[in-house]
């Protein structure tokens, strides 16, 4: 390492400076290395499965003469013990200490517990914010394989630069994802990508950025970085007494909707199986509250009172009002929010609302944003979230489109996967007569099943319907008729039914 002062470090950049020299040196070796080893590859490779399956067969051919292993990592050769720079840097680390000057990478280990691999992934995930060489010898070691075209490293890399072995891999890998600190903390994000959890980019905060890069680091400033997110971290983990939560939002800057609009299982036009399956949570629910009610159970004998479902269902297929039929099946409103409208950086802000509110039915729209492989919220707070919820008397509804946008870790977990199709002719006669408010005078000669052949969703039927309503009253008559339904779907631009006519009423009449 570059000499420094006997009493340490000058300051946080002489430090930085240091690390990245270090960072420097691994870099280079590992692009000597990987030239080395395409330029081996190229000598024999006659195709691209020659090199896409040359970490199989280097192991039988030797090109120069050397020794070859079948495994990816080479087994580290036995030296003998000296000096590390590990070593040297944390002496140099506590003579700055003493002298009462605050190095920020150092500061957030020892804050954070953080091991030699986290530290390293931090200051790799640092380096392209100070100089764009680093972004452009990740693209050169990521190689064409990746698909993430990315300045950052990518978990992959990270794994293969820091670790010696496949033990030490998978540990590192495991700890990073599950349990490090700087996911639970919100500190380091893997950003979203459709590959392979190893092509994830790894990004610090921004806050974090500017922390570790500020000329003067404090401990207030660190503990300030950390606040927010470690209120969160404590709600989610249960170490703030109920009394100590803080106050629900006021409703003007609330991130959840409450809805107390009356909806009974009658009203809902769905496949049996999946009316069936909404009632079964409903009569699960009671259940466990009579069954602490009658035989004074304790939470550890009823681990698991609130229950977790995912609603799967295009748009307007009835996920929303089947939750409504739901909260007004357990007397209580129901609670919303959608995913799609909240910053992922007000995340904590609403895991706080959740857990200070404790709805009895919270309906998640958008939850791919949560449940997906890639997700801006830290695994462990969603895991420690879901078990707050299941240890509640609650339902918590996670609303989709698509069943594959949810990893398949988090569909194991749920205690019903409910479907929504597409409501087929018959639904659709119902759902176009029940649209209209029982107030609005009606044609007796509408065609509803002209009306139902088009194929669309109960959603699109009530937006259409509220628009007619206003249509027929504009032109004040006195009732609404089909001409209004037939101008509001031209409007729409959708083809009218091919019955146009209510043919079949005619001849009923005629034969009558």
């Amino acid at each position: 390492m570059p000499a420094e002062q006997a009493d340490g470090f000058v300051d946080n950049w002489a430090y930085l400076r240091t690390e990245l020299h270090w960072l420097d040196r691994l870099l280079i070796t590992a692009v000597a290395k990987q030239r080395k080893e395409t330029k081996e590859i190229d000598r024999i490779a006659q195709s691209k499965a020659d090199r896409a399956s040359s970490h199989w067969w280097k192991g039988v051919i030797i090109p120069d003469g050397k020794v070859s292993y079948d495994e990816y990592r080479q087994p580290a050769l036995a030296t003998t013990p000296k000096a590390s720079y590990q070593n040297q840097v944390d002496a140099q680390i506590q003579a700055t200490r003493k002298r009462g000057v605050v190095l920020a990478l150092p500061a957030l280990c020892d804050r954070l517990k953080l091991n030699l691999f986290e530290k390293n992934v931090v200051l790799m995930s640092l380096a392209p914010e100070v100089n764009r060489r680093y972004a452009r010898l990740y693209r050169y070691l990521q190689g064409e394989d990746s698909l993430a075209q990315t300045d950052l490293p990518t978990l992959d890399l990270v794994l293969r630069l820091l670790c010696k072995d496949d033990s030490e891999w998978r540990s590192s890998r495991n700890h990073l994802i599950n349990d490090s600190q700087l996911t639970h903390y919100g500190l380091l994000d893997f950003l979203p990508t459709e590959d392979t959890l190893l092509n994830c980019p790894l990004k610090l905060t921004e806050p974090l950025i500017n922390y570790l890069l500020s000329d003067h680091p404090t401990a207030q400033a660190l503990e300030a970085l950390l606040l927010p997110a470690a209120e969160i971290v404590a709600l989610a983990r249960e170490e703030t007494p109920v009394a100590s939560l803080p106050a629900p939002l006021p409703r003007a800057t609330s991130f959840l909707q409450y809805s107390t609009v009356g909806v009974n299982w009658s009203n809902l036009i769905l496949p049996a199986a999946t009316l069936e399956a909404l009632q079964s949570l409903e009569l699960r629910l009671q259940g466990s509250r009579k069954a602490v009610e009658l035989w004074q159970l304790s939470p550890e004998q009823l681990p698991q009172s609130g229950f977790v479902a995912l609603l799967v269902g295009s748009v307007g297929t009835g996920k929303t009002i089947a939750a409504s039929a739901l909260a007004t099946a357990l007397q209580t409103p129901l609670v919303q929010v959608d995913l799609a409208v909240v910053e992922p950086v007000e995340y904590a802000n609403l895991l706080a609302e959740i857990a200070a509110l404790e709805p009895t039915v919270l309906l998640i729209q958008s939850a791919q944003l949560w449940l997906k492989r890639s997700t801006q919220l830290p695994l462990t707070a969603l895991q420690q979230f879901w078990q707050q919820r299941c240890r509640k008397s609650a339902v918590t509804l996670f609303s989709v489109t698509q069943q594959a946008s949810v990893h398949l870790r988090w569909q194991q977990q749920m205690d019903q996967i409910l479907q929504f199709p597409m409501p087929n002719q018959q639904e659709r006669v119902c759902l176009w007569q029940q649209a209209f408010p029982a107030e609005v005078p009606l044609d007796a000669k509408i065609n509803w099943l002209a009306l139902a052949e088009l194929p669309m969703s109960g959603g699109e039927i009530q937006s259409i319907v509220r628009e007619t309503i206003t249509h027929a009253a504009v032109e004040t008559v006195p009732q609404v008729n089909y001409a209004h339904i037939l101008k509001t779907l031209l409007l729409r631009g959708k083809k009218p039914p091919i019955c146009s006519t209510p043919r079949r009423t005619k001849k009923t009449d005629s034969a009558s």
